[in-house]
């Protein structure tokens, strides 16, 4: 009979509760421990999970032998210390996204988790889902062609940050996926951004990437907007995609089209022709799956078997790397930062 893996999760506001419920639901897993430090939201969670132990010292937790795998869903700055005590104490971390502050914090984390042999997972959920892995396929397969642009938008009302900005906490989920999708850094990156909530951070920007070839890609992120929006589009020399996180019913569309261009000489001089692609619109139905549980089943197969996982250390740091060169953009005054040192 296999050992059920003992989990813990350290922070349960706001995302912590959703690993709570996966954890506590998945049948190779017990959830042993969750931390807070408000003893009034524990009190309230453990009408809910019972069995559950509860702490407000995180200390409490990685001193447990029994635990094997600790979720850290706290505050950005937190992600580091937490890990790395967690690490260091012979346990397997998920980390919540970004899974740094900075690349110095996250390169030292994979080192640890490499040296004694351990997981580092980061929470990039989006790369989980069932959209993801078509959309994929389609660039691994060819059928996009040659990939010429990326363009998201991400934005809602409300849940404006003090402790960062908003490229740090709604372009992390589009950054993460596009890493995934395309499997390598830009080159360089370029943000432009500005706060409309007095004294906080930047409560919209939009980043810039340049990588390799012709291929671009920019997302827009935006806390203060009337409508909530996250769709975007994936171009390329043979097709189109287009998709939506918030149609359930359609979330991917392919569009046969495209323009291409070719050199006409004439008599007053050179000139151009422009030939359009009007082919078909194909909704492929992709069944749908709850990302966050396939992500902590993948988890824990990982533990299981040293399998890695979709989105490792290594994965959370490319992430991070884009995101520090683009808070030095930022801070830069929109400068153009390459990532080539980083």
């Amino acid at each position: 009979m296999k050992h059920k893996i003992q989990a813990a999760v350290i922070g349960c506001g706001g995302w912590g509760p959703n690993l709570l419920n996966v954890f506590f639901s998945n049948s190779e897993c017990k959830l042993r421990w969750m931390c807070d430090l408000s003893q009034k939201r524990l009190d309230f969670l453990k009408e809910t999970f019972h069995d559950v132990q509860t702490t407000t010292n995180y200390m409490d937790i990685l001193n447990d032998p029994k635990v094997d795998l600790v979720a850290v869903a706290t505050p950005i700055d937190s992600h580091y210390p937490i890990a790395k005590a967690a690490l260091e104490k012979g346990k397997h971390v998920l980390v919540e996204k970004p899974m740094t502050a900075s690349v110095k914090e996250a390169k030292e984390l994979i080192a640890i988790a490499e040296q004694r042999k351990l997981l580092l997972a980061v929470d990039h959920v989006l790369v989980y889902n069932n959209e993801a892995l078509y959309l994929k396929n389609l660039i691994d397969s060819g059928e996009l062609g040659e990939l010429l642009y990326f363009d998201s938008v991400r934005v809602n009302l409300g849940a404006v940050r003090q402790d960062y900005n908003v490229l740090w906490d709604l372009a992390v989920h589009d950054i993460s996926l596009l890493y995934h999708l395309v499997g390598y850094l830009p080159k360089a990156v370029l943000a432009v951004g500005t706060s409309h909530v007095q004294g906080q951070p930047e409560s919209m920007a939009q980043l810039h990437m340049s990588f390799d070839g012709n291929f671009v890609a920019q997302t827009y992120v935006n806390w203060v907007s009337p409508v909530k929006m996250r769709h975007g589009v994936l171009v390329g020399t043979k097709k189109m995609v287009y998709y939506n996180n918030l149609n359930p019913s359609e979330q991917l569309r392919i569009y046969d089209r495209g323009v291409t261009s070719s050199h006409v000489k004439q008599e007053s001089g050179d000139a151009y022709k422009f030939e359009y692609r009007m082919g078909d619109v194909v909704s492929p139905y992709i069944p749908p799956i709850d990302a966050l549980r396939n992500e902590i089943k993948q988890i824990i197969e990982a533990i299981r078997t040293g399998k890695k996982p979709l989105a490792d250390g290594h994965a959370g740091l490319q992430v991070v790397r884009i995101l520090e060169a683009a808070q030095e953009s930022l801070d830069g005054g929109s400068i153009t930062v390459k990532l080539e040192d980083r």
